[in-house]
């Protein structure tokens, strides 16, 4: 599914030398078993190998830095040049850029902040959710900081976990611009998450937990402390969702409905830990 958040035309296949190693395996494999993937009735291997042609260099730096892509490399670096025009291998490169443009973004954090989730975004819908005041807050995933950074105006000490190196040294550099002394950021997946047990008040997410609801809400619960709160607050996208998540709702998260300044229908989700 194309979000049009980039126009491919302005970036290269280079973009994917600034892109971490967990990314790869998503990128450089057979994207047509995935049902996310819009393969528009192209063969997606023809069209990364049309793509990387020009690019010999990213190919080898994928190859060191995540061997296990090695095999689907050698699979599309076997696929014969049939004379490929230039055009034909710009117009491949574009089409592999779009379709991982939510990759790309990861790389260019100030790009990634004009994205439709992001760029009109009010804090506000995270601070009707939960009291932050004097909490120890953990956001997952933090991407540039949208929301770790909301809460840290109100919270006692706020984590910004994030996987991605561009996305963390992006965050750094506006607490050090901006002087912001409770907020630090760490690397963290959402399915092994570096933290003890027991160790937040908050732990908050935005389009993170999805791929695997009863692994990552685990593993959100496991640091979340008694009484604590799971929040997950989306960003103000332009879809209109008839209904919320039943995956959460069946996992006991109470729903908030809002229409958001790009005409998006936007649900937002809360629920208090037990044990």
């Amino acid at each position: 599914m194309a979000y049009n958040w980039i126009n491919p035309k302005d970036y290269t296949m280079n973009s994917f030398l600034l892109l971490d190693r967990w990314t790869f395996p998503w990128i450089f494999t057979d994207c047509s078993k995935y049902d996310w993937f819009d393969g528009e009735g192209k063969d997606y291997k023809t069209e990364m190998a049309k793509a990387l042609y020009r690019y010999p260099h990213v190919t080898e730096f994928i190859r060191a830095k995540a061997p296990e892509c090695g095999e689907f490399l050698d699979e599309i670096q076997a696929i014969p040049n049939e004379g490929w025009t230039e055009e034909e291998m710009k117009d491949a490169e574009s089409y592999i850029l779009q379709a991982h443009e939510t990759f790309i973004v990861y790389a260019y954090p100030e790009v990634m902040n004009q994205v439709n989730y992001i760029r009109n975004w009010d804090g506000k819908y995270l601070y009707e959710l939960v009291d932050l005041e004097d909490k120890i807050v953990l956001d997952v995933g933090a991407g540039t900081g949208r929301l770790a950074f909301a809460a840290a105006k109100k919270a006692k000490r706020v984590y910004a976990s994030e996987p991605c190196d561009m996305l963390r040294e992006y965050m750094r550099d506006r607490i050090r611009r901006e002087n912001i002394t409770n907020m630090k950021v760490l690397d963290g997946e959402v399915l092994d998450l570096p933290y003890e047990d027991d160790t937040f008040d908050v732990v908050m997410s935005g389009h993170v937990i999805g791929d695997d609801y009863e692994g990552e809400i685990a593993e959100i619960t496991r640091i979340t402390k008694n009484g604590g709160w799971l929040i997950i607050c989306n960003g103000d996208d332009e879809f209109k969702r008839e209904k919320p998540d039943p995956e959460l709702t069946e996992r006991g998260f109470e729903w908030f409905r809002h229409e958001s300044i790009e005409g998006g229908i936007i649900y937002n989700y809360r629920k208090q830990v037990i044990k």
